[in-house]
């Protein structure tokens, strides 16, 4: 296992396959959701999530870990929403990512010998890679921190191309124009990245493997709770209709649909079956 210079971060399958079921939360410092197929959960080390879960973090919380089957980890910071595993969605080659980050920060690390499957965010692609990355997405930037592998990097906008990274260097930009590779990244950049991914943290799920956790349910998921992701792009939100149908029988749920339908056209089928 490579220690690294920030801390430990996502899991894969040797033939690049990576799903969900083999993700195991293992540690958990703060406050994290899991929504898992349309049930909104407490998270606990021990609980186990199923493709397409949605993970969020709290602006309090110091880390989030998911171990894989390979021994691989997936390092979420604080004030993070990202999905695990999403069930339909496919990166540049066809392979499917194993991760989309919507918003804030995750380290990506593979174990020795095998390959991590790649992630997917607004506006940029993280190819499938060996060894730890950073990536960071925020309101107008985006940023890659090639921690110790080398990385390519594909910019999702029009006549983006793809960037590739020696171990070391940092990606920035701000998902719609074409994005700059320096050597290092920015003495303020480090100062920001969270704490918890700077220093190596044991791996746990062979500790947790029988001692599952039974995750609370919580109330909801509310629109507002869904709100971001029902809203985000297309490539994430192609099963949501089917996914969280049922939530629709809730009038308040209906309302809040129907009032904000321009954001997700593809519900009209649901509130309006008959046209």
């Amino acid at each position: 296992m490579r220690t690294s210079l920030l801390a430990v971060a996502l899991t894969t399958l040797v033939n690049g396959h990576c799903r969900a079921e083999g993700w195991m939360l293992t540690l958990l410092d703060g406050e994290a959701v899991v929504i898992d197929g349309a049930r909104r959960l407490t998270a606990g080390p021990g609980l186990r999530v199923s493709p397409g879960a949605l993970v969020e973090t709290s602006a309090t919380t110091a880390l989030v870990r998911f171990e894989g089957p390979d021994q691989a980890t997936i390092d979420l910071g604080p004030d993070t929403r990202a999905m695990l595993a999403p069930d339909n969605a496919t990166a540049r080659g066809g392979r499917p990512p194993a991760v989309y980050l919507q918003q804030g920060s995750v380290k990506l690390t593979s174990h020795e010998g095998s390959t991590f499957p790649g992630l997917v965010a607004p506006g940029l692609e993280l190819l499938p890679f060996s060894g730890s990355a950073v990536v960071q997405v925020g309101k107008g930037n985006r940023a890659v921190f090639a921690e110790a592998a080398r990385l390519e990097v594909g910019e999702r906008h029009s006549g983006g191309v793809p960037r590739f990274l020696k171990a070391g260097e940092f990606y920035s930009g701000d998902g719609k124009r074409a994005g700059i590779v320096a050597e290092r990244p920015t003495a303020d950049w480090l100062k920001q990245v969270p704490r918890a991914f700077r220093d190596p943290l044991p791996l746990r799920a062979a500790a947790l493997r029988d001692k599952p956790f039974e995750a609370p349910p919580l109330p909801g998921p509310t629109y507002e709770q869904l709100a971001r992701w029902l809203g985000a792009e297309p490539y994430v939100r192609r099963d949501f209709v089917s996914r969280f149908k049922p939530l629709a029988r809730d009038a308040a749920f209906r309302r809040a649909l129907q009032s904000h339908l321009a954001s997700h056209p593809e519900w009209a089928v649901v509130l309006s079956p008959d046209r």
